[in-house]
């Protein structure tokens, strides 16, 4: 009879080996497993802009100027109805923001300072920024970011061209673009959630003019650069405009990754109009996808 030795190195070997095998078994199993079972995959891309359904922080900055009460009286009207599309677009997962605008003469003030509305605010929600060689401006948060908060938001928004006066601007251009640098770059509305959509809305029938009350090189430079602030802060921005063009368009919405723009707008038809470009903007987002096959 032949007689085959096994060495105790070769018996190792064998065992090593089967090890190995068997390792590899389990882990192709793993990835069976846990591989798409339908023929496509879809994998979200966390590069800007974020999906809609991850969440959604949305600041409204209204311009409250004397031209402004009708608008803002159609948007008081119909809020329910734009608060629904940001719940279904964000699948319940939002905070609101609301903001507002204003400018007056050095020496006189908005008739809203003495009103209730208005002083019983947290002093962080008022700025006035009075380096301007002839207005003061004036900037405020009526409701900061909250979770859920479509029911305070309301209240807040009830007062505005109500119990507190609507102010009355100066000249032509207004200064949002003050109110947006301080949104975008210094929380003023609150702090932004990360990997969500960040949405600034802005509502105005007038230019940005800076703190001088004049549209120019100048408020063109500082947009842009609002701009470049916006998509490094992943803040998406919607205007809505009554102007056929304006700097905010040409500088700001151009220049921002994903921004949209309403112009030439009926403000009697603001309401629907918000609705839609929300929608719109969310569809954009959604189709930030890789999808393999």
């Amino acid at each position: 009879m032949k007689t085959i030795a096994i060495h105790k190195n070769d018996t190792a070997s064998i065992i090593n080996r089967k090890y190995i095998c068997i390792i590899l078994i389990c882990t192709l199993l793993g990835l069976t497993q846990n591989s798409c079972k339908k023929s496509t995959c879809t994998f979200e891309d966390n590069t800007y802009p974020p999906a809609c359904t991850k969440g959604m922080d949305v600041v409204f900055v209204i311009d409250y100027t004397g031209s402004m009460g009708g608008a803002i009286d159609n948007i008081k009207n119909s809020i329910s109805n734009i608060v629904n599309t940001i719940v279904t677009k964000s699948a319940g997962d939002y905070r609101l923001a609301l903001t507002i605008f204003d400018e007056a003469t050095k020496g006189g003030t908005p008739t809203y300072i003495g009103q209730t509305p208005y002083t019983s605010l947290p002093a962080a929600n008022k700025l006035v920024i009075t380096s301007g060689p002839t207005t003061n401006q004036y900037l405020t948060t009526m409701e900061s970011f909250g979770y859920a908060n479509n029911s305070t938001f309301a209240t807040q928004l009830a007062k505005l061209n109500g119990p507190m006066s609507l102010g009355n601007g100066n000249g032509f251009p207004e200064p949002g673009d003050l109110l947006l640098d301080k949104i975008i770059n210094s929380s003023f509305a609150g702090a932004w959630r990360p990997n969500i959509t960040k949405l600034v809305i802005v509502i105005t029938d007038a230019p940005a003019s800076g703190n001088d009350d004049n549209n120019n090189a100048a408020d063109d430079a500082f947009l842009t650069t609002l701009a470049t602030n916006a998509n490094t802060a992943g803040v998406q921005c919607i205007l809505i405009s009554t102007l056929a063009t304006s700097n905010y368009e040409t500088k700001l919405i151009d220049n921002n990754v994903g921004g949209l723009k309403l112009m030439s707008a009926n403000f009697a038809n603001i309401a629907p109009d918000i609705s839609d470009m929300i929608n719109n903007l969310c569809e954009n987002n959604s189709q930030n996808k890789i999808v393999m096959k």
